[in-house]
């Protein structure tokens, strides 16, 4: 469990020494975990590269099945404390929004709020508040839902991103012409309002022939981890991957991005009383997310 536990720090964030920093244990530690795990499977879980590493395809899909069972373990211990605790905060996210956007952000807000407790509710098929027993969600949308008060936290942008290291096995030197010529990521299952990449084509004036070279997934956390190894072409929603493009991860091959009619949504039942630990993260995110939409983002 614990090499597993490290995996994951270490795959989520690309970087041995990151993870050795955040687990509080030395890099040396963090590096004979994971040789010690690809030992005993039998396979090479990283490419080692100079300051940084990268997961292998066995790692990505490892790394998904370690992510979604600690997601699990961490919402059973918080359903099993919640109860115990009236500062208890419940919030839901798609796997993507609380991966990508949310995640990296609460220590920051454990730190200045050590008193709240959190409990992360991540799934793409989220019901009801209610349902659920959440007190505050992000949702993607149009914001006229019925029986909450939504407030908007910032808009819906989309535009192509890949490694550096993509670029370099497939040249462009014609720019978007060339994108017929790059593997394509994309999700397996589309929710209606997903922007796909028949959708970037349509709404793209050049309208450029898009190729057949297509990997899927069924999240879009593993997406992104898949185009951050340089296995292909995503379609990168902005805030979401903002971090990932400030880091170098991630490049725009294609200047540009598409506008999409919907937004992103803090929302929370329309007539329920609300706590002051509950009014103390809807601040803290709303505030977070204004500072988000002014930050500039590599073109």
């Amino acid at each position: 469990m614990t090499s597993l536990v490290v995996f994951e720090a270490a795959g989520r964030l690309n970087n041995f020494t990151a993870a050795s920093q955040e687990l509080n244990v030395t890099q040396a530690a963090v590096s004979r975990q994971i040789l010690g795990l690809e030992s005993h499977l039998g396979v090479t879980l990283f490419h080692r590269q100079h300051r940084q590493v990268r997961l292998t395809a066995e790692g990505i899909a490892l790394h998904q099945a370690v992510s979604q069972g600690l997601l699990a373990i961490v919402d059973c211990v918080q359903r099993l404390t919640a109860a115990q605790n009236r500062s208890a905060i419940s919030i839901g996210a798609t796997l993507g929004f609380a991966t990508l956007w949310l995640m990296p952000r609460l220590s920051e807000f454990n730190a200045e709020h050590p008193d709240i407790q959190l409990r992360l509710i991540s799934s793409d098929t989220l019901g009801s508040l209610a349902d659920e027993q959440l007190d505050l969600a992000i949702r993607y949308g149009t914001g006229n839902w019925s029986d909450v008060h939504a407030q908007r936290m910032f808009g819906g942008e989309v535009f192509p991103v890949c490694s550096p290291s993509l670029l370099k096995r497939f040249p462009i030197p014609n720019g978007i012409a060339d994108v017929e010529k790059l593997p394509l990521l994309e999700m397996e299952i589309v929710d209606p309002s997903w922007t796909t990449w028949e959708t970037w084509r349509a709404a793209n004036s050049a309208h450029p022939k898009l190729g057949s070279r297509r990997l899927r997934f069924n999240n879009y956390p593993l997406l992104i981890q898949s185009a951050i190894a340089g296995q292909g072409v995503a379609l990168g929603w902005r805030y979401l991957i903002d971090d990932a493009l400030n880091a170098g991860q991630l490049v725009r091959p294609f200047p540009g991005s598409f506008k999409t009619d919907l937004d992103f949504y803090l929302i929370e039942p329309a007539n329920r009383r609300e706590s002051p630990a509950v009014a103390v993260l809807k601040s803290w995110l709303l505030k977070h997310a204004a500072k988000a939409a002014v930050n500039d983002i590599p073109a």
